[in-house]
């Protein structure tokens, strides 16, 4: 679980943020969407410890953070930037429970033919798809994510979102994204948290969230919305 209350960050004393308030529970995967500047990750990076901020930030358990500063030119193989997740856990001797954990991850991202491969020979879509193991391999409760497939390609993309939400529900997760792409938005998000003018503009279902007036008003787009039983369609004009 996630709560804020009454939150405002700000950098030089210039407000990013300016006393928004939300609650995101175990099982859902939220969505912070936004203009670039907006303050997504400056949000990721208050709840995750990194940014000092006023007002309250209540979370439970343990946390997983992947920002956008991926180092993908350390000399490590892919099978050994995953078990580095489990850093906090490990002792001089690595066991067999933390190899085992990594080999999942490998499976799960269909990594195994990569495992032994160093992660600065690798495309920026695979070395993406590392950074999301090692977050995984740490057994979150929460799940920190910016940007996490904004280097992979659409296939991938859809393949990585599937499995976050999947699992997010599965081990009933408190997962919150930042993420701009409109069609893995409608696809995946349990609710979304809009970020508009340092506030929270709208917050809720893609369907409570993403109408008309928020693509005029937020991002200056004229916009032609059907909705399906089995979704909606967004027409950009």
């Amino acid at each position: 679980m996630i709560k804020a209350e009454n939150l405002t960050i700000s950098y030089e004393d210039k407000k990013v943020i300016d006393n928004v308030s939300f609650k995101i529970n175990k099982g859902e995967l939220t969505v912070l969407m936004g203009r670039n500047g907006s303050g997504k990750s400056t949000i990721l990076n208050a709840i995750s410890g990194l940014k000092s901020y006023h007002g309250q930030i209540k979370t439970e358990g343990k946390i997983s953070y992947l920002n956008q500063n991926i180092n993908s030119k350390i000399k490590f193989s892919v099978f050994e930037t995953i078990m580095l997740g489990k850093v906090n856990d490990l002792s001089l001797k690595i066991k067999d429970e933390d190899k085992k954990d990594v080999e999942k991850i490998l499976d799960l991202l269909k990594l195994n033919d990569f495992k032994n491969k160093y992660i600065n020979k690798l495309s920026g879509g695979e070395v993406q798809k590392v950074f999301i193991g090692q977050a995984l391999v740490k057994h979150p409760d929460i799940l920190l994510l910016d940007e996490p497939v904004s280097a992979l390609d659409l296939k991938n993309q859809y393949d990585i979102m599937k499995i976050i939400k999947d699992l997010t529900h599965k081990l009933k997760l408190t997962c919150l994204i930042s993420l701009h792409q409109i069609g893995l938005i409608e696809r995946f998000a349990d609710k979304i948290i809009l970020i508009d003018n340092k506030k929270i503009y709208r917050q809720g279902s893609t369907k409570e969230v993403l109408d008309k007036e928020v693509f005029k008003k937020v991002f200056n787009m004229d916009t032609y919305i059907e909705d399906f039983e089995e979704g909606r369609m967004i027409y950009f004009k």
